[in-house]
């Protein structure tokens, strides 16, 4: 029986934050006894992303390469783990023709942000993302469909910062990057107390946490509360159901990438990951290289 397949896509090693708790959840879980995860590493060339991209023709080009290259997997779920492809998603070619089911992180963070925002009236909440995340500003286009009044979301780009974890989750540089950026956050916040809630809408950030919460403890009065969509994403993903004795379930993991990683960051990253899925950091110390993914 063909084990059924799972497709995890970032631009970079984020998103293998979800992986990890993914494939701990479902060796947990009951069904389905066989599940083969690929994780897709969709960053293009080795010193740029897309953030670099100057135009967003030329981003939604390169995705949609990307995209026919997870396409030749054969998944039988692709998962978007990443806030700047999520939010490229929908303009995409493929999007338009695509018949994989398809789950996008962007959903989670939202419906995070929107279901505290409503319980807590007075409450504010700062959108940390990429400069493309926030540029294309869906979070945001989104809560306001929903209701949310424009004034209590404030959207802050963090340029450099997810290439900074990405070395380094816990180094000096990243923590003032992140004390800079919450700052400026805090510069443009209205004046009066108020709750505070900082949505972590890179897959990288997480891996950073410690540094947010001092940043924010430091900015502001109160103990903001962060929003992980990372968490909710991976909990959907794997509900939990498992009971004890459950039969062991059989899962094939792969971590798949255009460019190399260096050893520095590998080490890093599998570091913050062997906790949670030693499996999963193990398969990223293993990854297979194809300069021709797509």
């Amino acid at each position: 029986m063909k084990p059924f397949s799972m497709l995890i896509t970032d631009s970079g090693l984020g998103g293998l934050s979800i992986c990890a708790e993914v494939v701990e959840g479902l060796g947990r879980g009951r069904e389905p006894r066989s599940v083969a995860v690929t994780y897709f590493n969709a960053r293009p060339e080795q010193d740029g992303g897309y953030s670099f991209m100057p135009t967003l023709e030329e981003k939604l080009r390169v995705f949609d390469q990307a995209l026919l290259g997870m396409a030749r997997f054969q998944p039988d779920l692709l998962v978007i783990a990443c806030n700047t492809l999520s939010a490229l998603y929908p303009r995409t070619a493929f999007s338009r023709g695509n018949q994989i089911p398809t789950l996008e992180i962007i959903e989670f963070g939202v419906q995070m942000m929107f279901e505290r925002l409503r319980l807590q009236p007075r409450s504010q909440v700062i959108i940390f993302g990429s400069p493309v995340t926030i540029e294309e500003g869906a979070h945001a286009s989104r809560l306001i469909a929903k209701g949310i009044r424009p004034d209590r979301i404030i959207a802050q780009p963090c340029p450099g910062l997810a290439l900074g974890i990405e070395a380094d989750p816990a180094s000096r540089d990243v923590g003032e990057m992140v004390s800079r950026f919450v700052g400026e956050a805090a510069a443009r916040m209205p004046a009066g107390p108020r709750p505070i809630l900082a949505a972590l809408c890179c897959t990288h950030f997480g891996y950073s946490l410690a540094a947010f919460e001092r940043a924010l403890a430091a900015h502001f009065q109160g103990v903001p509360t962060i929003l992980d969509p990372n968490r909710a994403m991976s909990a959907h993903l794997c509900p939990g159901d498992g009971l004890p004795g459950q039969p062991e379930v059989h899962i094939e993991l792969n971590v798949v990438s255009k460019i190399l990683w260096s050893p520095e960051k590998i080490a890093s990253i599998s570091a913050a990951l062997e906790s949670v899925s030693p499996a999963t950091a193990e398969a990223l110390r293993r990854y297979r290289h194809d300069p021709e993914l797509f």
